[in-house]
């Protein structure tokens, strides 16, 4: 059912793929501060960010917008601030936002427009992180295209990661450390899958027949989810998978080949994995 092929090896921490238009897939290098692209026969870089990417996502306007990180341990960026970013085809880079809604922004990480046209965004926090002195829980954000925003949760002690839209136009995101997907129902969390302790879920797509394709790291692949919420199989990558984005049928997928790197170890993959779905098509938005 999938066909599995390894396109690139040697990479940091590779996550938050995106399609670009004309055969092209970047996608963030987190451990060495630069969005990567592939053009259908080689990796190199596309841009330099600075500090940690995380997440991307391709606006309406042509611009790729960026959860950053920050100075994570591996980045060797001290400079870095976390925060939104603004990355234009020519290079250019720009700070969005540090702080929404008054907070401070520790470690946004994935992010998706919303049927709104505004900029949802999961933040892993600062609760285990020895860069910050406070200890910020994790928190869900949305942001529009005036830069002002709100938080619409806290989530203490679980880690939101991945954020996507289903084709109802409703809200998921992961929570890792609670083994699970999430979805917003009346502006209250609800669990929508739960996984077992071997599955640490990250970044994932939705197919456009209400399949969920999850990156479960640990699991060493993806994991497949039904519409109403059923494990169904896994893609065995025999790789700890973070993000994944489809091109039609075509999933990409990152990953690295241990769950706790430095940018010298260089251990990163980015795979393309041939499915029986079609992705579905992303939500419109700029900022």
């Amino acid at each position: 059912m999938f066909d599995k092929t390894l396109v690139a090896s040697g990479l940091g921490f590779p996550e938050g793929p995106i399609v670009l238009g004309g055969g092209k897939i970047v996608f963030c290098d987190g451990n060495v501060g630069e969005l990567l692209v592939y053009d259908q026969t080689a990796v190199s870089t596309f841009v330099r960010t600075g500090g940690s990417p995380w997440g991307a996502v391709l606006g309406d306007d042509g611009v790729i917008y960026v959860t950053q990180g920050g100075n994570v341990p591996g980045s060797g960026d001290e400079s870095a601030v976390s925060g939104i970013q603004r990355v234009r085809t020519d290079g250019t880079v720009e700070l969005i936002c540090s702080e929404v809604d008054g907070r401070t922004l520790y470690g946004p990480n994935d992010l998706a427009f919303g049927p709104d046209g505004r900029l949802w965004f999961t933040e892993s926090g600062s609760e285990d992180d020895f860069r910050f002195d406070v200890r910020s829980p994790g928190r869900l954000f949305v942001v529009d295209s005036s830069h002002d925003g709100e938080m619409l949760m806290e989530r203490p002690g679980v880690y939101p990661n991945g954020i996507a839209f289903d084709a109802d136009q409703r809200l998921y995101w992961t929570e890792s450390r609670a083994h699970r997907v999430c979805r917003l129902e009346d502006n209250e969390a609800v669990t929508f899958c739960q996984l077992s302790d071997e599955h640490v879920p990250d970044g994932m797509a939705f197919a456009a027949d209400g399949r969920l394709f999850v990156c479960t790291t640990t699991s060493g692949g993806v994991t497949v989810v039904s519409p109403e919420g059923e494990v169904l199989g896994e893609i065995d990558l025999g790789e700890h998978a973070t993000n994944c984005m489809f091109d039609g049928s075509t999933l990409y997928v990152t990953a690295t080949r241990s769950a706790d790197i430095e940018a010298s170890e260089r251990t990163g993959t980015f795979w393309r994995v041939e499915t029986d779905a079609t992705g579905l098509a992303l939500l419109p938005g700029r900022l």
